[in-house]
């Protein structure tokens, strides 16, 4: 019987070492191996994060001490800029525009402090004390021209004068002459060539007066200086065969002569700019009375032009009646405006 079971239990207890025991070997086994890849893994983990943090700390430290090292240059090129466009760029601006008012004589312009560095200061100094000797020069041509203005004032009163009172008069009794033989002529080819005398008289009279008026503005001293303008716009119409409005506006002021004879011959040589070069359709004058002073206006809708930079310019240009324009504006202390654009037209204003 013992023999019989002993195969039995040996075959029993293999089988159950092997169901238990050996599971339980290869478990712990396993959890042996395991501990063994996670210390391993850790281990690297450990070598990873060393390598990282050597790799990393470099770059971090860096990082953190970078603004602290870029702040200061950056705050300094900041301040240098500030104070570069405030002591320097914005005063050179200032001063630009104050010379840009200089070149169109505005001499008070300059005057006025644009702050800055003390070489912007000197710069200002120097114009300053250039625009000082040109005001003085400009004043010492400007008593010239005057001296000049009235003297051609005064030619131009007496060729009126003489035109009125010879060259008239002697066109006048011609023109009686050619009547009267009429009269007394009974053959029709001559009478026809009389006829034409007599109207080539009349023509040449009213040619004669037109310059006297040119030449003397009786409407002026004896109407004032609207009706003399009305007059001198409705004749260059005539003339012209370009339609000229004349506009008025506010209460009519008597000037002194010599302010509404400049106002007049500012106008006469505006309106013969128009019709010699601006290829007009149509212009307008207008003078306006106010508060503030007078002003006189003259437009076009003409062909215009290049606007010189500066009204020194307006001679070699070849604008010699602009120039003509300024220098009577100057000489009664006058502002003058210019504009004109290319296909567009022109205006002009003076005012006082």
């Amino acid at each position: 019987m013992n023999k019989s079971r002993s195969p039995f239990w040996r075959s029993l207890t293999l089988r159950m070492f092997a169901w238990i025991i050996l599971p339980m070997t290869a478990l712990s086994m396993v959890i042996a191996v395991g501990s063994i890849i996670a210390h391993q893994q850790e281990m690297r983990l450990h070598l990873s994060e060393d390598a990282w943090r050597i790799a990393t700390d470099p770059i971090l430290e860096f990082t953190l001490i970078a603004p602290l090292v870029l702040i200061p240059p950056l705050l300094f090129t900041v301040g240098a800029l500030w104070f570069a466009t405030k002591q320097i760029v914005q005063p050179l601006q200032r001063l630009e525009s104050k010379a840009a008012a200089l070149a169109w004589g505005d001499f008070e312009a300059i005057k006025d402090s644009v702050g800055g560095i003390i070489e912007v200061q000197h710069l200002q100094l120097e114009l300053t004390e250039m625009s000082r000797k040109v005001q003085a020069a400009q004043e010492g041509l400007r008593d010239y021209i005057g001296a000049i203005t009235s003297a051609q004032e005064e030619e131009r009163l007496r060729l009126a004068r003489d035109l009125h009172d010879d060259t008239i008069q002697s066109v006048i009794a011609l023109k009686q002459r050619v009547q009267l033989a009429q009269k007394s002529v009974k053959d029709p080819p001559s009478r026809k060539t009389l006829a034409e005398l007599e109207t080539l008289s009349e023509q040449t009279i009213e040619n004669l007066r037109r310059m006297t008026r040119a030449l003397r503005p009786i409407y002026l001293e004896d109407l004032g200086l609207v009706t003399a303008l009305e007059m001198l716009s409705r004749e260059t119409s005539q003339t012209s065969g370009i339609p000229i409005e004349f506009h008025k506006v506010g209460e009519e002021q008597r000037l002194t002569h010599e302010v509404e004879l400049t106002f007049y011959r500012i106008a006469q040589e505006a309106l013969n700019n128009v019709v010699r070069h601006s290829q007009a359709t149509r212009a307008d004058l207008r003078i306006a009375f106010g508060k503030n002073g007078i002003e006189l206006e003259a437009s076009d809708d003409g062909i215009g032009f290049d606007m010189p930079k500066s009204p020194t310019d307006f001679a070699s240009s070849g604008h010699f009646g602009l120039l003509g324009i300024r220098e009577r504006a100057e000489l009664i202390g006058a502002s003058l405006e210019v504009e004109s654009v290319k296909g567009k037209g022109s205006r002009l204003r003076v005012k006082v």
